[in-house]
C-alpha cells in the first residue's frame, strides 16, 4: 500500500447548515457534496478549497456534543495555510471572529505564525503561515 496524498478530515458538527454557511461563506471553500444517511441518523456535506477537503458530519444527537472542550489542548483542531497572517486576520476581525490573538502566535522557532478562533459549533480553527523554510 502506498498513500498518495491526504484525502479529507472528518469533523462533527452540532448545526450542518450553520457550518456549511460558515465554511462556504466566510472561509471561501466550495460546497461538494451534502447527504442523508438516515440508516445511520447522519447527514454530512464536503466542502473543498485547493488542497483541502472538510467532511462535516451531523448525528441526530450532534447538538448535546462540543468538538473541543475549552479544558483541553488545542490539538484538536483543523488548520488552515495561509499566504500572508497578517491580512487573514484582519479579514477575520472585520468579519466579527474573536481570536486567540491580538498578534500572530510565532512558534517552531518563528518558522510558522498561527492564530486560532472557533468555528459555528464550537470546533476550534487555526490559520498559519509559513515564515520560512
Amino acid at each position: 500500500m502506498k498513500i498518495s496524498k491526504f484525502f479529507h478530515v472528518a469533523i462533527e458538527v452540532p448545526d450542518l447548515d450553520k457550518a456549511i454557511e460558515f465554511y462556504t461563506g466566510l472561509l471561501s471553500l466550495s460546497l461538494i457534496n451534502r447527504e442523508k444517511l438516515p440508516e445511520k441518523k447522519l447527514e454530512v456535506a464536503f466542502v473543498a478549497g485547493e488542497g483541502c477537503e472538510i467532511e462535516l458530519m451531523c448525528y441526530e444527537d450532534s447538538k448535546d456534543r462540543q468538538f473541543a472542550p475549552e479544558n483541553q489542548s488545542h490539538f484538536q483542531h483543523l488548520s488552515f495555510l495561509v499566504n500572508n497572517i497578517d491580512t487573514a486576520m484582519t479579514y477575520l476581525k472585520e468579519k466579527g471572529i474573536e481570536l486567540e490573538s491580538e498578534e500572530p502566535i510565532p512558534v517552531f522557532n518563528g518558522r510558522v505564525c498561527y492564530n486560532t478562533f472557533k468555528g459555528p459549533g464550537g470546533e476550534l480553527l487555526e490559520i498559519a503561515q509559513i515564515m520560512k523554510r
